[in-house]
């Protein structure tokens, strides 16, 4: 059998038995290849042990330089914010990031095949992102390591939300400020592939009133889809009840901002009439008083980063959970003008 280096893009091509112009589609574009051909590939060049030419050249210097990150939604202000702090770690080290935005579950497939079958980066970052099993297995075969955010997976290095004890978190505060009618509004998970992070605020958020003997009215809970129209046709519509909450937890500060503002359009006062609680305290929630869930954002950047560089270094050393902290940030919208 011929050693790594010698084998070539038409000795891939051979034993897949496909043409080499498919070969480099399915190193580079995988979306635009069958599934059939794709497998074909995958499994040649594994068994072949293929490196492409221009990789191999860095594989000699050991490194790529270069850190993957995938996520389901790139431009939300929380992604951005947990880049910034994988950035400000990886930066540092002048590590190069590559970006891999996922539309479509075989999308995600498809990246993943393709980068565990050509050993291009030095690691993947996960950022909100949940993988079926068989997927999973895909990824314990990669050279490279891998680090999930928000989700934790077995056998990999995890930074660990935890949604559930985060809307248990926003209830208990509520209560203790004396709020007895609860709402809750959030994004609906549609993403098989993505942290289903709305509904196990909601979770938590109901299982603590629940356990204070209150029971969350279904009129005073939306759970919808996350376009500009359809979450402010959502907003207007919970707006126009006879009877409002006292308060609204939402399952993000974008959503909080967007509810304040409808509000006061109606001309419903807040904190006064309806206390409003977001989560992820971005920026944006100093800015305009909003009281949030912190998950710190930017520090769960930053340990993805420095548990990627410590695996790098140390290929041996065991998977680390880290369990980042969920603290209430407390500002005007939850604040009323006696406090």
């Amino acid at each position: 059998m011929k050693k790594s280096d010698q084998v070539t893009i038409y000795d891939v091509a051979k034993e897949a038995g496909v043409s080499p112009a498919t070969v480099s589609r399915v190193m580079n574009e995988p979306s635009r290849v069958a599934v059939e051909k794709k497998d074909a590939v995958f499994a040649a060049i594994k068994k072949l042990n293929f490196v492409p030419k221009a990789d191999a050249v860095i594989n000699a210097r050991h490194t790529y330089k270069k850190i993957g990150v995938v996520a389901p939604f790139f431009t939300q202000a929380s992604f951005m914010e947990r880049m910034r702090g994988v950035s400000e770690v990886l930066g540092r080290e002048h590590y190069e990031l590559v970006l891999y935005s996922i539309d479509k579950t075989d999308d995600l497939k498809n990246y993943i095949n393709a980068l565990v079958a050509t050993n291009r980066v030095d690691g993947l970052i996960f950022l909100c992102v949940h993988l079926e099993e068989d997927v999973l297995t895909v990824l314990r075969s990669a050279k490279f390591p891998v680090c999930f955010v928000e989700e934790a997976a077995s056998g990999f290095d995890n930074v660990i939300v935890k949604n559930l004890e985060g809307g248990q978190k926003a209830a208990e505060y509520l209560y203790g400020i004396g709020c007895r009618r609860p709402g809750f509004i959030g994004e609906k998970s549609s993403l098989s592939y993505a942290v289903s992070a709305t509904e196990e605020r909601f979770r938590g958020y109901e299982f603590y009133f629940a356990n204070q003997g209150i029971v969350i009215q279904d009129k005073h809970v939306w759970i919808g889809d996350f376009t500009e129209k359809k979450l402010d046709e959502g907003i207007r519509d919970f707006l126009k009840q006879a009877e409002l909450p006292d308060c609204v937890f939402c399952s993000s500060d974008l959503i909080a901002a967007r509810f304040i503002a409808l509000a006061r359009e109606k001309g419903i006062g807040i904190p006064s009439e309806v206390k409003v609680l977001g989560f992820d305290n971005i920026d944006i929630a100093q800015y305009i008083g909003l009281s949030s869930v912190s998950q710190n954002l930017d520090d769960s950047g930053k340990m993805a980063a420095e548990l990627m560089l410590a695996k790098i270094k140390s290929e041996n050393r065991t998977v680390a959970n880290m369990v980042l902290p969920l603290d209430i940030i407390e500002r005007e919208s939850t604040k009323t003008a006696a406090e």
